[in-house]
């Protein structure tokens, strides 16, 4: 892992309970006034990159001593009583400032001069304070910093954008609105959508990947991604052999600082009316994964983790969904819970109609297709009666999902309608609606790992959610008589173990599989698990490291924290009142499965998994 995506806390401790809970941050782990004046930052910014080169590799670095400490307060005195606003929250109009449509001066604070190509930068307080503290700790060590770009107005993007679009349209005669818009967002956001509209994110030294790796720019690159981490920022279109495999092309020049920027994308996620719009080109918007592929295609370690120091805001998983993919044009009515057995069932069908349906093997009627049907039976699977629950709606769904009956606009409906049931929260008053979505949708996650047919931005959102769930479940009911299983966890984790084995995901999709599986099993609420849930836990875990997909390291270092007795100094102590008792049976039970299992397939590619569960059982007794 990239040491510069991590947000690695002041004052770490070595290695023991303390470095456990450090590791595991470190794990956990997103103006123009005129044209003419616009016309000359684009050609700053994008044309001249050699006369950027050139001035990063030849300007002498500034004495750190003749700086002041507080560096954007000195630069700035006279802006002294400004009030320092926590954006986006702050500002009250929420659309204009996500969009980058607000005048700089009345949000942001001036760049130094002496940090920048030119004067008349933006940026937002806290990205420039930590810029300025890490500007000086490179400079200690030799190295010269210098900001290219910060905030950008939706003028100055439009401004970017519609040359860009009327070169393409003018060159491509022919090609579609939507393949030309692609071919621009290589590079360039969409005005409305870039990161630069929030004054987080910081070009540094050179527009072009491959001074990088020259004499004068790889210390610069190599410094960077050693101890970018340290103030907060993050490297967010990086390499896609990081784990990132959608979004922007690589920017190694582009730094966010994730503590602000988190709450911007936080918020970008719930604006449905920050959606880009109002240049030339935005009828390709429709036909664009914009949000999915693009705003959200950033390195996962660049997402915000609640263990990370500073004010951030983990990304809403559940709020992703309604802004992923359109809601079903005929979706089943869901806006009351089933309190009644057999509520779901619709008009003109009975509870012995669809018994016959069943023993009949689910037949589809001729020239109908599958939507209408997996749409019943998903309304269903909230509903009291275990036998029409369990024994019709998901077993339904599991049946015409593993004969190949449903087609892919079928497949991609159903996947809606089950994200939008597991993020909802607030209308499963009996426990069965989520954990009965994450399980059917480890069937359609399946039908995705059979046969492809998903989008990036599709599958990182099905395994964000899935995460998301499967780490937070506080219902940890498993099988009572006459209602049946509600099972949340082992549900959870039948989804992430569909998605570990997916030949698609990569390494950062693994690491958010892994943090779920982890924190699931090491949840201080948890009573003792007696459904299977470790069992299910640890398949992921199993698959992942099969595959090469997380590391001897990170095991080590999740196995550490796992055997970490926080808030107590031992386990003698947490055991002595009570309250750790679950937590260590769970946490036993994992690693002998995973020992067992491990040892049980005697391959080499497993015996980092031994190592770990040998020690996490030697120091949980």
């Amino acid at each position: 892992m990239r040491p510069a995506a991590r947000m690695m806390p002041a004052g770490s401790r070595s290695w023991g309970r303390g470095m456990a809970s450090s590791l595991f941050r470190k794990l956990a782990l997103i103006i123009g006034v005129s044209v003419s004046f616009l016309a000359a930052q684009a050609v700053a910014e994008e044309a001249t990159v050699p006369q950027n080169q050139a001035a990063a590799a030849e300007e002498p670095a500034e004495s750190v001593e003749a700086e002041d400490r507080s560096p954007v307060m000195s630069s700035l005195s006279a802006w002294m009583d400004r009030p320092k606003l926590f954006l986006p929250d702050d500002y009250p109009d929420r659309t204009r400032i996500l969009r980058g449509d607000v005048d700089p001066y009345d949000v942001f604070w001036e760049v130094p001069e002496s940090w920048a190509v030119r004067s008349g930068m933006y940026a937002e307080y806290d990205t420039l304070e930590a810029y300025g503290r890490m500007r000086e700790a490179a400079a200690r060590d030799g190295v010269h910093l210098v900001i290219l770009s910060a905030f950008r107005s939706f003028r100055h993007q439009r401004f970017i954008w519609e040359n860009k679009w009327q070169d393409r349209y003018e060159r491509l005669a022919g090609v579609s609105p939507r393949d030309i818009a692609l071919n621009i967002m290589r590079y360039s956001a969409m005005p409305g959508t870039s990161r630069h509209h929030w004054g987080t994110d910081l070009d540094l030294n050179a527009f072009n990947n491959a001074y990088f790796d020259t004499p004068e720019g790889k210390p610069v690159y190599d410094w960077l991604k050693a101890h970018a981490g340290e103030y907060g920022f993050c490297e967010v279109y990086s390499p896609r052999a990081s784990g990132r495999q959608i979004g922007y092309e690589p920017e190694r020049w582009h730094w966010s600082y994730i503590p602000t920027a988190s709450r911007y994308l936080a918020a970008y996620v719930e604006a449905a009316e920050a959606a880009p719009h109002g240049f030339a080109g935005d009828e390709a918007v429709p036909e664009i994964d914009w949000l999915s592929e693009f705003v959200l295609g950033i390195d996962p370690e660049c997402l915000w983790d609640p263990e990370q120091e500073g004010k951030g805001r983990a990304l809403p998983a559940p709020l992703i969904l309604s802004s992923m993919d359109a809601p079903a044009d005929e979706a089943v009515a869901t806006d009351r819970p089933l309190l009644e057995a057999g509520q779901c069932i619709p008009e003109g069908w009975t509870h012995d109609i669809l018994l016959r349906w069943k023993e009949s093997g689910y037949p589809l009627t001729e020239g109908e297709g599958a939507a209408g049907y997996l749409a019943m039976l998903e309304h269903c699977l909230a509903d009291p009666n275990p036998d029409i629950r369990d024994g019709i709606a998901y077993e339904g769904i599991t049946d015409i999902l593993r004969s190949d009956r449903a087609e892919e606009a079928e497949l991609r409906e159903l996947k809606q309608r089950l994200l939008t049931r597991l993020a909802n929260t607030e209308n499963d008053p009996l426990g069965f609606s989520r954990p009965f979505a994450a399980l059917a949708l480890a069937e359609v996650a399946r039908t995705d790992r059979i046969e492809a047919w998903m989008s990036q931005g599709e599958r990182r959102t099905l395994l964000a959610a899935g995460a998301d769930y499967t780490a937070n479940v506080r219902d940890y009911r498993g099988f009572i008589e006459g209602e049946g299983w509600r099972h949340g966890v082992a549900h959870g984790a039948d989804l992430l173990m569909q998605l570990s084995l997916n030949p698609e995901i990569g390494e950062g999709e693994a690491f958010m599989i892994a943090k779920a599986v982890f924190d699931a099993i090491g949840s201080r609420e948890a009573p003792v698990f007696v459904s299977e849930e470790p069992q299910r836990l640890a398949r992921p875990i199993l698959f992942l490291v099969q595959r090469g997909l997380l590391t001897e390291e990170q095991i080590a270092i999740w196995m550490e924290v796992l055997a970490d007795p926080a808030p107590h100094e031992s386990w003698e102590e947490a055991l002595a009142d009570g309250e750790a008792k679950a937590r260590r049976e769970n946490i036993r039970a994992f690693a002998a499965i995973l020992l067992e299992t491990a040892e049980g397939k005697e391959e080499a590619d497993l015996d980092a998994v031994v190592t770990g569960a040998e020690h996490l059982l030697d120091r949980v007794p």
